[in-house]
C-alpha cells in the first residue's frame, strides 16, 4: 500500500504515522512544506529506514498515487490537495476504526483549557484503581502508538486495557467528521467539555466557528455529556447531562481536578480513591509544572498557557508573589483576561511578538504597569526574571518566577513546548 503522509509536524504524530506503516512493509512519503533541515532527526530518521520525503513543496501526484493519506491536524480540511485523494484519514481515526477498540470503552476529553490535565490525571486515578487506561491524542501521543500496543497484545494474547482516554482538539474533532462516518462516533462512553472560551481566532473566523467544532463531538455521541454549568443553556435539551459542578464532592476540590473529579466519579470510583491517587500525581509538563525551587525562588513552567485566560486561572492559584514571563505572538483574542495578573505581578517580563506589540505593551503602558523587554529570546527574558526576583528577596521571603505567556510561541520558538523546554532548561542551569 502506498502511504502518504501529509505534514510531518514537528510534535512526532507524523513519525508515529510513518513508523506504523512503515513496521508493516508499506510504501511511505513524507510530504511537508518544512524544508529537510527543519524537520531533523525525525525526517532523517524515516528516510533511513526507507521512507520518501518531499520537503518544501507539495507534489499532486504524490496524492493521486497514494492508497491512503494521513492527515495532520494543522492542515486545512479544505486543502485542494485533499480532493485528489482516495482516501484521508488520520491517527485518531485509524484508531477508532480498529476493530481491537469495539470492546474497549472510550472517554474523550475536549475544552481550550484542561484537557491535558484532565486527561492525564483520570488516566492517573483510573490505573491506581486497577482500570487499566491508555491515554492519547492532542497531548503528543499518537493514535498509531496506541494502535501498535493495542495490535501487539491481541498477538501475544494480553488483555486489553479497559478504557482509553482521549485529548481532542477543535481541530481533531472536525478531521473526525471529516474523515470518519459519523455513527462510528457514537460509542464514546462519556464525553467531557473542560471550558470553552475563545482560542485560535488566528485561524478560525470567529468564536463562533471555533465553538461549532466543538459542538461537532458534544452534539454527536451517546452516552453521558459532562459539561460546566456555564454551558448548560446550549444543551439543555439533551437527554443524559450533567455538569461538572453536580457531581458530589467536586466542589470541594481545585479548579484544575474538578473535570477530573467528574470522570471519575461518573465510572463510580469513591471518594477515597480518587483522593488517594490524586495525592500521588506529579503534574503535566508545562502546565502550571512547578520545576523546582532555586535561592527561595520558585520556578513555574506553564508554557501552555496559549490564552490569557489561562494566565489568569494559573495565577489565581499561585501563593506567592511572582514575576511573570509572558507574550509572543498573536491568536486575535482580547488581552482582557490578563489585566489582573499584570497588575498582580511584581515585574512582568515580555517575549517578543505580534501579541505583545500589539496588545500587552499598550495595556502595560496605559495601566503604568512595570515591566522589562520585550526579548527575542527565553535566555534574555528567563535573566531579567531570575535578576528581579532576587532582588525582590530583600523584600518577600519566597517568590515565583512563572512562565504563562498568554499568547502562542511561533516567531521565537518551534512551538509552545519549546518554549516550555528552554526554560526548564535554564533553570536546571542554575542547579
Amino acid at each position: 500500500m502506498k502511504v502518504l503522509i501529509y505534514g510531518l509536524g514537528t510534535l512526532g504524530g507524523g513519525f508515529s504515522a510513518a513508523s506504523y506503516f512503515l513496521n508493516k512493509g508499506h510504501r511511505v512519503t513524507i510530504t511537508d512544506l518544512r524544508g529537510e533541515k527543519e524537520l531533523g532527526d525525525p525526517l532523517r530518521l524515516l528516510k533511513e529506514r526507507g521512507a520518501k520525503a518531499v520537503c518544501g513543496k507539495h507534489d499532486q501526484q504524490d496524492f493521486i498515487e497514494a492508497d491512503l493519506v494521513v492527515k495532520n491536524p494543522a492542515v486545512p480540511i479544505d486543502s485542494p490537495f485533499l480532493s485528489l485523494a482516495k482516501k484521508v484519514t488520520t491517527d485518531i481515526t485509524y484508531l477508532m476504526q480498529s476493530p481491537l477498540t469495539k470492546e474497549i470503552k472510550t472517554i474523550a476529553v475536549t475544552g481550550t483549557k484542561g484537557k491535558t490535565t484532565t486527561v492525564a490525571t483520570a488516566a492517573h486515578i483510573l490505573n491506581k484503581a486497577n482500570h487499566e487506561t491508555l491515554q492519547f491524542g492532542n497531548m503528543g501521543i499518537s493514535g498509531f502508538a496506541i494502535l501498535e500496543e493495542l495490535e501487539k497484545r491481541y498477538v501475544d494474547e494480553k488483555p486489553m486495557p479497559e478504557y482509553l482516554i482521549c485529548e481532542l482538539s477543535s481541530w481533531q474533532i472536525r478531521d473526525l467528521y471529516y474523515t470518519l462516518d459519523k455513527e462510528q462516533l457514537l460509542s464514546f462512553k462519556i464525553v467531557l467539555l473542560t471550558s470553552l472560551f475563545a482560542d485560535h481566532l488566528n485561524t478560525y473566523a470567529d468564536f463562533n466557528s471555533y465553538k461549532e467544532d466543538k459542538w461537532l463531538l458534544l452534539r454527536g455521541k451517546k452516552g453521558r455529556l459532562i459539561i460546566s454549568e456555564n454551558d448548560l443553556e446550549e444543551f439543555e435539551n439533551l437527554k443524559n447531562v450533567r455538569t461538572i459542578e453536580s457531581f458530589s464532592g467536586a466542589l470541594e476540590q481545585t479548579m484544575r481536578n474538578r473535570p477530573t473529579w467528574a470522570i471519575c466519579k461518573s465510572l463510580g470510583l469513591g471518594n477515597k480513591q480518587i483522593l488517594s491517587a490524586l495525592n500521588t500525581f506529579r503534574g503535566v509538563p508545562h502546565r502550571q509544572e512547578q520545576l523546582g525551587v532555586h535561592n527561595n525562588i520558585v520556578f513555574i513552567n506553564d508554557s501552555s498557557a496559549t490564552i490569557p485566560e489561562a494566565v489568569n486561572f494559573t495565577l489565581l492559584s499561585i501563593p506567592w508573589p511572582f514575576h511573570l514571563v509572558c507574550g509572543g505572538a498573536d491568536k486575535n483574542l482580547k488581552v482582557d483576561a490578563m489585566i489582573t495578573p499584570l497588575k498582580n505581578a511584581l515585574h512582568v517580563h515580555l517575549l517578543d511578538g505580534t501579541f505583545t506589540q500589539n496588545k500587552l505593551l499598550p495595556l502595560l503602558k496605559k495601566e503604568n504597569i512595570p515591566f522589562s523587554g520585550p526579548f527575542d529570546s527565553m535566555e534574555s527574558a528567563f535573566a531579567s526574571a531570575y535578576q528581579k526576583a532576587t532582588e525582590s528577596l530583600d523584600v518577600h521571603k519566597t517568590v515565583a518566577v512563572v512562565l504563562s505567556p498568554g499568547a502562542a510561541s511561533f516567531g521565537i520558538f518551534n512551538h509552545e513546548f519549546d518554549r516550555g523546554e528552554q526554560f526548564r532548561e535554564l533553570y536546571n542551569k542554575l542547579n
